[in-house]
């Protein structure tokens, strides 16, 4: 094909693309870029890119459509820098998007995470109004990257390398959506437990516990005391997880680190109620069974066939309370206030020049009697005040009572 007649065909190819005929336009380039890539200049690769994209990234049919696109997306143009302003880039939501296909696929993500180079990705976030009205973001190019690349390290076992790629991100990140600060302080610690690095990882598991509340950061501080041989730290966080909200079935490795620790401190009865925890809830989900956990179960005297967890872990809170709560003052004082969505309230017990927060999922008792004036009793707990950016004191257990006088 003589060099007019490779750029008519190109010119067709490109007025393809701008009239969205993007199937058109891939046939046209494809064949083109085959014949006479020598010919394209960076325009045309760019329109090629970008009618790959269009056609075989943007939605695409399967894995293989989608990397054979990657691949020669990321041959024909460069990833431009954005790091002063966002800009379309096919290169970079191509990398972006297979990234995120690829799902637990770490080995996979971590080979096209190696295509960008972060320094080049706009820290651009995206707004927008929900459903209800309320302002949301999504997260920008570069720190998607960033939570892309250090959680597929953390799945490879290369824990240094998530450490400092979690450490860039906290570092050369100015926004973060939906806590990803804390995520990242979170893949760190577990890194860092891999690493045997203890004192260090509890150290940022703390920070994370000030944000977040949920059961399984309460068991990843367990286990790193377990580790470290402090059964009577373990013990306090691993309780505290098991008693908060969370599927039970999903807190299986909690309840075998309980079983663990108890077993170690001598409590074998108490260790025993876990085994069996432990089996009903496989034996209920037809997962496997070994012959140490079955033997351990019936030699307890546990009913092999009675496979009701929710009925046996509702008989180990009673245990869970106790071990959390010990050594500790159990606190009275007044209710003061209700907030208006009824979601919380405050204490006086005239030790703090502030009332304490509670939260009205750890009132005990009938939930009509959490209102103004009620008497009740409750343990401390260290909180933390993201309005007011500091460590305060929340009541926990609150529980109603009468006054004594």
């Amino acid at each position: 094909m003589v060099e007019n007649d490779v750029k008519k065909q190109l010119g067709k190819a490109k007025k393809a693309y701008q009239s969205k005929d993007f199937e058109t336009s891939n046939e046209l380039y494809s064949k083109l870029y085959q014949e006479h890539g020598e010919d394209f200049t960076d325009w045309d690769n760019r329109f090629y890119a970008w009618a790959l994209y269009q056609y075989h990234v943007k939605d695409p049919k399967s894995r293989e459509e989608l990397i054979d696109a990657g691949e020669r997306i990321t041959t024909i143009v460069n990833q431009s820098n954005h790091s002063k302003k966002d800009g379309p880039c096919a290169y970079t939501l191509t990398v972006l998007k297979i990234m995120d296909y690829l799902d637990d696929d770490w080995d996979s993500i971590i080979y096209w995470s190696e295509k960008l180079n972060p320094d080049f990705l706009s820290q651009e976030r995206f707004e927008f109004m929900d459903s209800n009205g309320k302002q949301r973001f999504l997260p920008s190019k570069k720190e998607k990257w960033y939570s892309l690349t250090s959680k597929a390290l953390l799945k490879i076992d290369e824990c240094d390398e998530a450490i400092e790629v979690s450490k860039e991100a906290l570092a050369n990140l100015n926004e973060f959506t939906n806590d990803s600060d804390i995520w990242f302080k979170w893949k760190i610690a577990k890194a860092l437990k891999e690493l045997s690095e203890y004192d260090e990882a509890l150290d940022y598991l703390k920070e994370v516990k000030q944000v977040k509340h949920d059961w399984f950061v309460n068991g990843e501080i367990a286990e790193n005391y377990f580790f470290k041989n402090d059964l009577e730290n373990a013990l306090k966080y691993a309780v505290a997880g098991a008693l908060s909200r969370g599927d039970i079935d999903k807190k299986i490795n909690l309840y075998s680190l309980i079983e663990d620790i108890l077993k170690m401190d001598g409590k074998i009865k108490e260790a025993d109620k876990h085994a069996y925890l432990i089996y009903a809830i496989r034996h209920k989900n037809d997962w496997n069974i070994d012959d140490d956990l079955e033997s351990c179960v019936k030699e307890a005297g546990f009913n092999l066939e009675d496979d009701d967890y929710f009925a046996i872990e509702k008989e180990l809170h009673e245990l869970w309370e106790e071990y959390k709560y010990q050594n500790q003052e159990l606190k009275t004082g007044t209710i003061v206030s209700i907030l208006a969505n009824g979601k919380a309230g405050f204490i006086d017990d005239g030790s703090y020049n502030d009332n304490i927060y509670f939260n009205m999922y750890e009132f005990k008792g009938d939930k009509k009697l959490a209102k103004k004036g009620q008497f009740v009793s409750f343990y401390e707990a260290e909180g933390f005040d993201k309005k007011k950016n500091k460590k305060v004191i929340n009541a926990v257990n609150v529980s109603p009572k009468e006054f004594m006088g």
